[in-house]
């Protein structure tokens, strides 16, 4: 879960271990503890281990502490982070497998600041990010999720569409409409509205007319 605290961001993760793994575990976390503590606004991690009563397995949630979303999100996706992840599953035969909480698409926007996002806004940027999601999906999976009954491949389509959009293209797309998103003046929301319907024009050109997609192949 991400939360947005009055003087921190906090990233929270968990994930599942077998039991024999835990010390390899903590000397990973120690080493990311280390290599975060050079990216600014890092205040350190916290991290929880719990005896599964399923078998030897240990859940870890960890909670990354910084002072901004931004800068998290730096450390997140720094290349001293994923060469330490790469190191862990050389030599421990780690596989780097965890799950995010996550309430709604709009966490991610909401946690810039403490005023509250219009509803409408949040509606806007997942509509843009869906749009080409589903047009996408349609085309690269239609020789397989095509040949399911409608109900079973609506069901799966639309699982995968929420996990990108959830995970990649909204909180991309909140990132880049960050200023819009936060601003109370008329003319930068129009501006910003403008921009997305421009976007979502082209979009439509591009599926439209754009040969290889099957809808546009002309039926003889």
């Amino acid at each position: 879960m991400s939360e947005q605290t009055e003087n921190q961001f906090i990233y929270t993760i968990h994930s599942s271990i077998a039991a024999s793994q835990r010390q390899d575990y903590q000397s990973i976390q120690e080493r990311m503890n280390h290599a975060a503590q050079a990216f600014n606004g890092y205040l350190g991690q916290d991290v929880v281990y719990e005896e599964s009563d399923t078998g030897p397995v240990v859940k870890v949630t960890t909670h990354v502490r910084f002072e901004e979303l931004e800068q998290c999100l730096r450390w997140l996706d720094s290349p001293q982070r994923r060469e330490l992840l790469n190191q862990a599953e050389k030599l421990i035969g780690y596989h780097y497998r965890f799950r995010l909480d996550s309430n709604s698409f709009d966490q991610w926007i909401q946690a810039k600041g403490p005023s509250r996002t219009p509803i409408w806004k949040v509606n806007l940027l997942v509509w843009l990010a869906l749009y080409p999601s589903v047009m996408l999906l349609m085309w690269m999976s239609g020789p397989t999720l095509g040949n399911l009954p409608m109900p079973l491949n609506m069901l799966i389509s639309n699982l995968i569409t929420v996990l990108i959009t959830g995970y990649l293209l909204v909180p991309w797309l909140s990132r880049l409409y960050a200023n819009w998103l936060s601003t109370t003046s008329r003319r930068w929301a129009l501006a910003g509205c403008s921009t997305i319907l421009v976007a979502q024009g082209l979009l439509l050109m591009l599926f439209s007319t754009a040969p290889g997609f099957p809808w546009n192949t002309p039926e003889f």
